[in-house]
């Protein structure tokens, strides 16, 4: 199947190979639903609790990405960036809020949904790609890397990401206890978010820290498991955890605060999950990486963790290294 062929139609959800463990698969004839789901689309302010819950039909499918990646120009809105990294200090060290995670969304040029995906997979399909457009018209294009949480059965497995570098800047973010610091308090505030749907004392930390290589960054990543108490479902799952920790920051609450008087408008799908429910098993990926249409054209959300010891430059440039998942390569590095 042609990438472009998918252009004609009115509603569908295109997901990469982490959403299956395989190929791409395609969900078609989408509507809305209030029983048995497929998919499951949750902006960041929902929180989880009346995600948009859709049926359709799933197909494996062989993609040819037959539209060519052209570069596609974004701005980064850096103004009063750094005065919201100092008000964000502040806040901490007033005992506020330990770690928020500021956001800002990038106005990017017109360009087709066919055409974002191709360039965000220009180096490599991303582990949970998706071109999704929606039955209302909201149409959304992901390179995400990051797993929200999958189930397989009664396990529960989150992997929150913390932690970003330049490519081949391995030692430097190793070693870097900023970055360890922050990842440790995520991981923490997901271990306690599971804890609202697992069997006591099931919930453990399988890996505090490992890096992920993608072809425009490194990101830490660890690995938080259990078991889900009996009852349990994937939906109260998404409850429980959503919005994702590494998106918001600790405590959640007082991190979510600070983002609603900080940022200038809604997330919507940028730092929401997208989410397919097959039979015993769902998986649901952390939308970052993301570009999504508005009244006013398409956007790409960026953001980074804020920690007292943070320098307002220093995470402009983990900004502008988030950015590259948007970039066509140099012809010097091709």
């Amino acid at each position: 199947m042609r990438l472009s062929s998918l252009e004609g139609l009115s509603s569908f959800a295109l997901l990469g190979p982490g959403f299956g463990r395989g190929p791409w698969l395609l969900v078609t004839d989408l509507r809305e639903t209030s029983g048995e789901t497929t998919l499951v689309y949750s902006p960041f302010e929902s929180g989880g609790l009346e995600p948009r819950r859709l049926r359709g039909v799933v197909q494996p499918v062989d993609l040819e990405l037959d539209v060519v990646a052209r570069p596609i120009g974004v701005r980064l809105p850096t103004e009063g960036y750094h005065q919201a990294v100092a008000r964000i200090r502040e806040a901490i060290a007033a005992g506020d809020v330990y770690q928020v995670c500021h956001c800002l969304l990038a106005p990017i040029e017109p360009a087709g949904g066919a055409e974002v995906l191709a360039l965000m997979c220009r180096r490599g399909i991303p582990r949970f790609a998706a071109w999704v457009r929606l039955p209302w018209g909201e149409e959304l294009v992901s390179a995400s890397p990051e797993l929200f949480f999958e189930t397989r059965g009664r396990r529960i497995r989150s992997e929150p990401m913390k932690g970003t570098a330049a490519p081949g800047a391995t030692a430097a973010l190793l070693a870097s206890e900023k970055d360890r610091a922050e990842l440790a308090m995520i991981t923490d505030l997901v271990r306690n978010d599971l804890a609202q749907v697992c069997r006591p004392r099931s919930v453990h930390v399988s890996c505090e820290r490992r890096l992920v290589e993608l072809s425009y960054a490194l990101q830490a990543v660890s690995d938080v498991e259990g078991e889900l108490a009996s009852g349990a479902t994937a939906l109260e799952a998404l409850a429980a955890l959503h919005p994702g920790g590494s998106v918001t920051g600790a405590p959640k609450g007082a991190a979510l605060a600070m983002i609603r008087e900080l940022e200038q408008g809604p997330r919507g799908a940028y730092c929401g999950a997208l989410g397919l429910l097959t039979a015993n098993r769902a998986t649901f990926a952390l939308l970052i990486r993301t570009a999504a249409t508005t009244g006013h054209g398409w956007t790409y959300g960026v953001g980074s963790g804020i920690v007292y010891d943070s320098d307002a430059d220093a995470e402009l440039e983990e900004l502008r290294t988030k950015v590259g998942a948007l970039l066509c390569p140099t012809p010097s590095s091709s």
